[in-house]
């Protein structure tokens, strides 16, 4: 009974690692001037998308956990005072771990600039 216990924790620990392991674990930092009224991260379409709510200047998200599939972190919007704007993350997929979405916006053009940072170790949820 013990043996077979053990095993069935075993198993859920197993998936739970590999659960783990193909996630991606976000925070939203506002690097502007312009506070947030709103951040979106997320694929609205396959409902993993999470409203992380108003950034004042320098104040960072909660952790959020996403699947480790570009589509689902991809694009992140933002509201402002008098308009929406979505950065797209350049430079491809990620990989599995923890990351801080470092948010600018363009001088220029008032375009939402995404940076991964990438942070060390495991985040709390």
């Amino acid at each position: 009974m013990m043996r077979r216990a053990f095993l069935a924790l075993s198993g859920l620990w197993l998936t739970l690692r590999a659960h783990a392991a193909n996630e991606i674990r976000l925070r939203i930092r506002n690097d502007s001037a312009e506070p947030f009224e709103h951040a979106w991260q997320g694929w609205p379409q396959r409902g993993t998308d999470v409203d992380l709510g108003p950034l004042a200047p320098g104040e960072s998200s909660r952790w959020h956990a996403l699947p480790a599939v570009l589509p689902h972190y991809r694009k992140t919007r933002v509201q402002l005072a008098r308009r929406q704007v979505t950065g797209v993350l350049q430079g491809g997929a990620l990989m599995p771990g923890s990351y801080t979405l470092a948010c600018t916006l363009e001088k220029k053009d008032g375009a939402l600039r995404v940076v991964p940072i990438r942070e060390p170790g495991n985040q709390k949820r």
